[in-house]
């Protein structure tokens, strides 16, 4: 699936278009939180996720997908309420938030035919992640570990 030499999109369903831009928004998704999980991000960074989580929602509504609309939706609100001060993206939430982007990958490259199947087939964990991802604020922030003690200087 790609554009031909001058940007004709026309022979692609929307869902192809939905393929193609859950493909690059998820990217940049999963670049931002491993980056958060690694350190602590900074404001760029929470805002081009927001923009791809907002982007994801837009193009799954266009489609119908409402699993992928209710996921992208919740993502955004996170990223929403850390790019306030009201939200750490601890390393907790992160995992959390990987985990609705793993789901919206998987989503996203289901075919018509089997499409109905996977989603039953795959109820619980769905629930479980977009439960998770609704309830995001409340997962406790693990404390600070102490600092290792400084090694004694040799006498």
């Amino acid at each position: 699936m790609s554009q031909d030499q001058h940007g004709d999109l026309s022979a692609f369903s929307m869902l192809d278009l939905f393929r193609m831009e859950a493909d690059s928004q998820t990217q940049i998704l999963t670049d931002g939180l491993l980056a958060m999980e690694r350190h602590a991000g900074d404001a760029a960074a929470v805002e081009a996720m927001m923009r791809a989580a907002h982007s994801i929602k837009g193009a799954a509504a266009i489609v119908g997908l409402q699993v992928v609309v209710q996921l992208a939706h919740g993502m955004e609100d996170s990223f929403v309420a850390a790019q306030h001060g009201r939200l750490k993206l601890t390393p907790e939430r992160v995992d959390v938030l990987l985990s609705g982007v793993d789901l919206i990958v998987q989503l996203s490259r289901l075919d018509d035919a089997g499409a109905e199947a996977w989603l039953a087939a795959n109820a619980a964990q769905i629930d479980q992640t977009l439960n998770a991802i609704a309830g995001i604020a409340d997962l406790p922030e693990l404390p600070a570990l102490p600092a290792a003690p400084t090694p004694a200087a040799a006498p």
